[in-house]
Order: C-alpha cells, then structure tokens, then sequence
C-alpha cells in the first residue's frame, strides 16, 4: 500500500492548499517538528508531509529490522502514517511527532507478526538503503557490507524483548523517555533488556571475530 502525499491518503483529493509549499522549507531555516505538528493538526496536509518525508526511511527501517519483510514493513510504515494522519492526537500533549509515529508502526507491527504468528521468528534480515543518496566506494561498500552482516546475525540472536529495545535506543537513537512512551515499560525495565541484548550483541559479535 503505497500512498503519495499528493494526494488525500483517504481517497479523495486534497484541498488546493495541500499541494502549497510549508512556510519555512524554502526560504530559512526549515520548521521544527512541533510547528509542523501544530500546523498538521490545524488542517495543513502539507505539513504532515513534511513529517512524513522526515521520518518514513527511518520508520520503514524499523519496521524492516522488526518484520525481515520488506513489503511487509513497507505496508506498516505506511499504514502508521496513515492512522496518525487520519486520527491526530488530540492537543499538543507531552509525545513529540517521533514519538508517535514510532509507537503507531511499533504496534502496527507486533500487531501484524502476532497475526502471521511470526512473532518469536522476527529479526533483522536485512538493512535498508541509505536516505541520503550518496554512494560509497567499492571497498566502503564491502567493509559496511561484512560488518552490516555480523551485526544483522548477531542481532538476530537477541530475544524479540531485548532486540525492540536495542533497536529503538541504539540504531534510532530515541531517549528513555521515548522508548517508555513507545513500549509502555518503566525505565529500569528499559534499562535491564537494554544492558542484556548489548551483553548478548557483544558477545555475538566477538564470536563472530574469532570464527572470522
């Protein structure tokens, strides 16, 4: 499911408006997440589609390393953005736009596996292409290529609990706060399965060293 933001993700077409530039992306610096925020849930779709280019690769991404499906995941990231643009949150609350994009796909895709009941089985598989475009060398490549494929074995290795949890503090760099909102557990909790699946990813990656 493949939606352009040109276009009204609930089938029908978009207010003109929906197709004029967001103030501040052309000209200055670009707006900040929380203006974007406030001018998406005033009515302004070209605001969520900047939030949206800023965040789908990243989402995606997640979803990707939680699913091992690229069609899969590239179903859930869409289908959380459109469930938070057609039910914004109501006010302006305490989450950031990050945060609920990323608790909106994370339930999308638990929800999703526990139905194909490959809940237990998920890991990641593969890793999605960079956003910004730039090509590496052919000996960058290589290098980014092996150690992309000790850390995706060692990861794999992690329990589902434990591998979520490295994924949203470590490879998405959110705060404990944002991992709390996002999964609901208390920080000590966040903290245990953090300081665990590390222990676990360091020790599959020296194995992994040493059978090299």
């Amino acid at each position: 499911m493949l939606v352009e933001w040109g276009s009204d993700p609930r089938g029908v077409g978009m207010p003109d408006e929906a197709q004029a530039e967001v103030p501040g992306e052309a000209d200055g610096p670009a707006p900040s997440d929380e203006e974007l925020e406030s001018r998406w849930k005033a009515g302004s779709a070209p605001a969520f589609a900047v939030l949206f280019e800023r965040y789908h690769q990243r989402v995606y991404a997640f979803c990707l390393r939680l699913t091992r499906d690229a069609h899969l995941a590239e179903d859930i990231a869409q289908r959380a953005f459109l469930n938070l643009y057609r039910k914004p949150p109501p006010g302006t609350g305490r989450a950031s736009f990050r945060t609920l994009i990323f608790t909106v796909a994370r339930n999308e895709a638990l929800n999703e596996l526990k139905r194909r009941g490959r809940r237990k089985a998920a890991a990641l598989d593969q890793v999605p292409e960079e956003a910004d475009g730039r090509l590496p060398s052919p000996a960058q490549e290589a290098d980014a290529e092996e150690a992309a494929r000790r850390v995706q074995e060692a990861l794999s290795v992690l329990p589902p609990d434990e591998r979520e949890i490295v994924l949203l503090r470590e490879v998405e760099g959110l705060t404990f706060r944002e991992v709390t909102e996002i999964t609901g557990l208390s920080r000590d909790a966040i903290r245990w399965r953090l300081a665990r699946g590390l222990e676990r990813l360091r020790s599959a990656l020296l194995r992994a060293r040493r059978g090299a």
